[in-house]
């Protein structure tokens, strides 16, 4: 039985697309002007992985509007340039030359750790620096290369979901599920965890995988993890599919213990999920709940400017951009913004400070989150 969810989130990517191509008129409209500076978006904006990218686009948007309300770059306005990857690694590396040929000082992306691994080489022939949101695949870290990141790697979020499913909640055998579309992810996570739990003295079975740029029959997924008698179901995979995995494992036991990542963290979870995602538990490094000022009043202004709550792809974006233009402001010469923001290394975030080393790899406090009631909630850990 193959199970298609999609109707209504791809049904909305007409528009989503529709808004990409009213921003690239609008922001191309004086590229020929020397008193403005270039920079370049990519993200996954079409198929079932669009609601991260739509979210970093957004994101982006926002800062640069920000930015040039308050007078740009030393003078100078941003003018964005929009490219979709549609979460295919052929159309990421076009994209991304695209964006060169373009002219961008930097391009903000990509959302996604498949199509960074396909685009670094691309950007790393080139004097161009990408800085992506949300991208967070070790296979990119300690590298001097091209490719920044203001989101951590998966270490600290696998040490410490590991952790708290042997220790806090003393479960000793766990079943993964891991999406291959996005496996320079969730091969790295899937590692990392397994090593961890068992390390604790937890057991975990051998992998399940799928593939979602092809049908997925849920339901064969679902039983084939069951039948490993898990005590949790730890699911790599985006938030549509990770949402109808969760439907089909809880039809058939409801006591087994969901896990899941910060990508499947959006509001697509909850929209498909249903009362199957209640109770899931993810680690990530972004807190929905945060009453900060810096936070609160981002969140305010983009409700405002977009009728709906930034989600974490568009609070990462921002900042991203916002790092951009840090760097720009210091050395707005291509060669020279690398330097200049790996100089700077410490930035304001919207919920505290972060770092990002010599390599260009960031460093956060993560947290854990749960769904409770229909809504994302913060886990207090004793």
């Amino acid at each position: 039985m193959v199970i298609r969810p999609f109707a209504r989130l791809f049904a909305l990517r007409p528009i989503a697309l529709l808004a990409c191509a009213a921003v690239m008129v609008s922001t191309m409209s004086g590229c020929r002007r020397d008193d403005s500076l270039k920079i370049g978006y990519l993200g996954t904006l079409s198929g079932r992985h669009s609601d991260l990218g739509v979210a970093g686009r957004d994101g982006t948007i926002f800062a640069v509007e920000e930015i040039n309300r308050a007078g740009g770059i030393n003078g100078k306005r941003l003018e964005l340039v929009i490219r979709d990857d549609e979460g295919k690694a052929g159309s990421a590396q076009t994209a991304v030359r695209e964006l060169i040929a373009a002219g961008v000082a930097a391009i903000v992306g990509p959302m996604t750790s498949s199509m960074a691994m396909a685009t670094v080489p691309v950007i790393n022939g080139s004097p161009v620096v990408m800085i992506s949101p949300t991208v967070s695949t070790g296979d990119l870290s300690g590298k001097d290369d091209n490719f920044l990141r203001i989101y951590p790697t998966n270490a600290q979020k696998t040490r410490q979901l590991a952790e708290y499913a042997r220790t806090s909640l003393g479960l000793s055998r766990l079943a993964v599920v891991y999406d291959l579309s996005n496996r320079s992810y969730t091969d790295d996570w899937r590692q990392a965890f397994t090593r961890q739990f068992e390390s604790l003295g937890g057991t975990v079975a051998p992998a399940v995988s799928f593939d979602a740029s092809g049908q997925t029959d849920y339901l064969s997924v679902a039983r084939t993890l069951l039948a490993k008698k898990p005590q949790g179901v730890l699911i790599l995979a985006g938030a549509v599919d990770a949402a109808m995995l969760c439907q089909q494992i809880r039809k058939l036991d409801t006591s087994t213990a969901l896990f899941a990542t910060e990508w499947s963290s959006t509001p697509e979870l909850l929209m498909h999920g249903g009362t199957a995602v209640e109770g899931i538990v993810y680690c990530q490094n972004f807190i929905r709940d945060d009453d900060s000022t810096p936070y609160v009043t981002f969140c305010r202004a983009f409700e405002t400017r977009f009728g709906q709550p930034p989600d974490f792809g568009a609070v990462y974006a921002y900042q991203a951009v916002k790092v951009t233009g840090a760097g720009l402001a210091k050395n707005p010469a291509t060669r020279g913004l690398k330097g200049a923001i790996l100089g700077t290394g410490t930035f304001p975030g919207l919920q505290g400070e972060f770092t990002i080393d010599r390599f260009g790899d960031a460093d956060r406090k993560p947290f854990l989150m749960t769904v409770r009631q229909g809504a994302f909630r913060r886990v207090e850990v004793p």
